[in-house]
């Protein structure tokens, strides 16, 4: 008989953000090594009713919302299904930070709750919603130490949060990973940035920079997000109509994995540690493409190491980008020295066939 797992998150596919990824790969992993896997999340849109599926081979129970406010979603019902599936189950995974799902915490205190096997992976703490945050964070904090097993996804993580550090003998850390799979690639003459246009970003500082840069590679950016920051990448690229490039759009799989391949390198700039890693940093480190990226207290300078994979400098800092873009324009030689690094390392750090490896020796208890 199959263990009965059940993951606990805001959304799931089609409803896809970065943690949305994660738990559609652990749980599709899972799948595949015969645990019965079922998936609590919520609508992101208002809705009264509760939809069940099977989406391969994965149980998914999408509770009816009044919609999404600060970022959570809201659901009553939830309670109801997440004491109905989680009595059914041996062990129970959360995602964090879901506020909805922390307040579940009370629970563990109960009963036949108490014999459950709780896991939380801990993407990130609660960042922009601060009036929010000492709330949560008191279910956060029963929520970890009821837990059996705290996974991060970097060891930065567990210095940057002071939740974690409170727990830190119980947490392992687990990478985010992708397939390891050879890829041709060519040095096409451009610089990429590719992901959301959000507030953390940095796209700001990488314009700035890149108008003090003295490089001739073309710049592109390519991604939707909030109106003011594509109105101010439409401004430099008005005024630098031959040197930036911008695809105001969300590309394909396909169209990604193309870019990425034919850049020089890759930047991501981020600002604010709502950046926790950044997966993206390891799809350009596989295409053997160095990362410049910024020195937050999350796991986005563990992806790519400075000097090794690729550089590194203070986030805000646009004399530190500036120069970091001429250096790699401009020195081929240390251009690919970097690349390669960076492919090797996600060979042996970041790999999907190690990763999830680690992931089934915790739910085995190994």
């Amino acid at each position: 008989m199959s263990d009965k797992v059940l993951q606990v998150n805001k959304y799931y596919s089609p409803d896809i953000g970065g943690v949305e990824t994660v738990v559609k790969q652990y749980s599709e992993f899972l799948h595949e090594n015969k645990f019965e896997v079922c998936i609590l999340c919520v609508n992101k849109d208002f809705t009264l009713k509760t939809k069940i599926e099977v989406i391969d081979g994965i149980n998914v129970v999408r509770c009816a919302s009044l919609g999404t406010y600060f970022s959570m979603p809201i659901s009553f019902i939830f309670y109801y299904y997440y004491i109905k599936l989680a009595l059914r189950s041996s062990l129970i995974h959360f995602h964090e930070p879901f506020p909805l799902a922390s307040v579940t915490s009370l629970f563990s205190l109960i009963g036949l709750f108490r014999k459950k096997k709780i896991i939380v992976t801990w993407h990130s703490d609660i960042i922009k919603q601060k009036i929010l945050k000492g709330f949560v964070e008191f279910f956060q904090s029963l929520l970890l130490r009821r837990a059996d097993v705290i996974t991060t996804t970097s060891p930065n993580m567990i210095k940057f949060s002071k939740l974690l550090q409170d727990y830190s003998y119980k947490v392992k850390v687990l990478p985010l990973s992708i397939e390891v799979k050879d890829t041709i690639t060519e040095d096409d003459s451009y610089i990429l940035y590719l992901g959301r246009l959000s507030y953390y970003k940095g796209i700001d500082i990488l314009l700035k920079a890149y108008d003090k840069s003295v490089t001739s590679l073309k710049l592109v950016i390519v991604g939707d997000g909030e109106s003011s920051i594509v109105d101010l990448v439409n401004e430099y690229r008005e005024q630098f109509p031959d040197k930036i490039i911008f695809k105001n759009f969300f590309v394909t799989e396909e169209e990604k994995w193309e870019m990425i391949k034919n850049c020089s390198f890759f930047v991501f700039p981020s600002v604010q540690p709502s950046e926790a890693f950044g997966i993206i940093q390891l799809e350009a480190m596989i295409c053997s493409k160095p990362v410049i990226n910024t020195n937050l207290p999350t796991g986005v300078p563990f992806v790519s190491l400075d000097k090794i994979t690729g550089i590194t400098v203070e986030p805000n800092n646009v004399d530190e980008l500036s120069k970091a873009i001429d250096k790699l324009s401009f020195d081929i030689d240390y251009r690919i020295k970097l690349g390669n690094n960076a492919c090797e390392r996600v060979k042996t750090v970041f790999s999907d066939h190690i990763v999830l490896d680690s992931l089934l020796k915790i739910y085995n208890n190994k």
